[in-house]
C-alpha cells in the first residue's frame, strides 16, 4: 500500500516525445504523462488548485479523462519544488465516489 495518494481530476494525457540529455548524451525514450488537477487546501483554510503533471506507465488513464481519481504516488524533492510520480507496481488509479 502506497503512503502518499494525489486525488484529483484528470484533466489530459498525452505522449512526451522522445529526448536527449545536452550534458550527457542520454536519449529519453517518448513517456505517456497525465495532468492531474489537484485541490490543496492552505493553512487559512482557502482552497488552492495546482496541476499535477505525472509520468504513468498505462493507457487506461485516457479512459480517466474527466474523472476524479486517487493515484498511488511517490515524490521527492528537485530544485526547490515537489515532484510526484505515479508508482509502477500499484493497481490501477480508483475511480473516486
Amino acid at each position: 500500500m502506497a503512503m502518499l495518494t494525489l486525488n484529483g481530476l484528470v484533466q489530459n494525457v498525452y505522449t512526451q516525445p522522445a529526448s536527449t540529455d545536452r550534458e550527457t548524451g542520454e536519449v529519453r525514450p517518448e513517456s505517456l504523462r497525465a495532468q492531474i488537477l489537484c485541490e490543496n487546501i492552505m493553512e487559512s483554510g482557502e482552497k488552492k488548485l495546482e496541476m499535477v503533471t505525472l509520468k504513468v506507465h498505462t493507457e487506461a488513464f485516457k479512459k480517466l479523462v474527466g474523472q476524479k481519481v486517487r493515484i498511488p504516488v511517490g515524490a521527492f524533492v528537485a530544485k526547490g519544488a515537489i515532484m510526484f510520480y505515479a508508482l509502477r507496481n500499484e493497481a490501477q488509479p480508483i475511480s473516486a465516489s
